[in-house]
């Protein structure tokens, strides 16, 4: 039986085509899981505190730097998203917006307040993302500030997320924001000048990447299960 020139050729066009249908949808694929997973932008996204002195003077100020990963499945209904995020602020970089002056950020950075030198950075695991039908509203998790962690729970005003449109990756944005009481982080100087409610704000910005690529300071993509705050104080004020 003789096989013509022909049909061999349609054959192998067949298979290449084939073979090229396959490697797209594969990266389709490969594409989409990994636009689930964001890094922090720490150009972009604004974390800042604000406190009251003598209970009626407003003093604000700002940490200048945040890094961090965001696993957060938009393509999924909320409770199948999988969300989680592990964000690190660098309480180094933290300045004073109201009256600032060399001898005030020495003050805040030093012992009586953050205490930078021994607890270099503010991090926040958290532990499960709350929905109010399709809307994000909380995020609980475990705050570890000045060497002490405390279960916390994040108001979230505003969020969203936009697909990715060449040469711009998707990208998620946050508006979120916890009260804390200071004192229970150690911070008990000042106490009466200085209120003890602090409420921190965060204007979040997290771009896709790869898994690969999705790293925390010294960190791999961490695992939602990781977060252990079985041990941790009772849950801080977040009125």
């Amino acid at each position: 039986m003789t096989i013509s020139t022909t049909t061999i050729a349609a054959e192998k066009l067949f298979k290449a085509a084939f073979n090229l249908m396959f490697t797209i949808a594969l990266l389709m694929a490969t594409a989409s899981a990994h636009a689930e997973r964001y890094q922090i932008d720490p150009v972009e996204t604004k974390t800042t505190y604000a406190t009251k002195y003598l209970g009626i003077i407003p003093v604000h100020g700002v940490f200048e730097r945040m890094t961090g990963v965001l696993r957060y499945e938009t393509s999924k209904p909320p409770a199948e998203r999988d969300a989680y995020i592990h964000v690190v602020i660098d309480a180094t970089t933290l300045r004073p917006m109201s009256f600032d002056t060399d001898a005030k950020r020495k003050m805040l950075r030093g012992p009586d307040f953050f205490n930078v030198e021994k607890f270099p950075s503010i991090e926040f695991v958290s532990t499960l993302f709350r929905f109010d039908g399709s809307k994000l509203i909380a995020i609980d998790g475990a705050l570890t500030m000045t060497g002490v962690t405390r279960t916390v729970s994040l108001v979230v005003r505003e969020s969203g997320c936009v697909a990715a449109a060449p040469p711009q990756p998707a990208r998620c944005t946050a508006s979120a924001e916890v009260v804390v009481k200071r004192a229970e982080f150690g911070m008990t100087s000042w106490a009466a000048t200085v209120s003890d409610t602090v409420k921190i704000g965060v204007e979040l910005v997290a771009v896709a990447v790869a898994v690969a690529d999705a790293t925390a300071p010294g960190d791999k993509l961490p695992d939602k299960k990781s977060a252990d705050v079985s041990n941790a104080p009772a849950p801080a004020n977040t009125k």
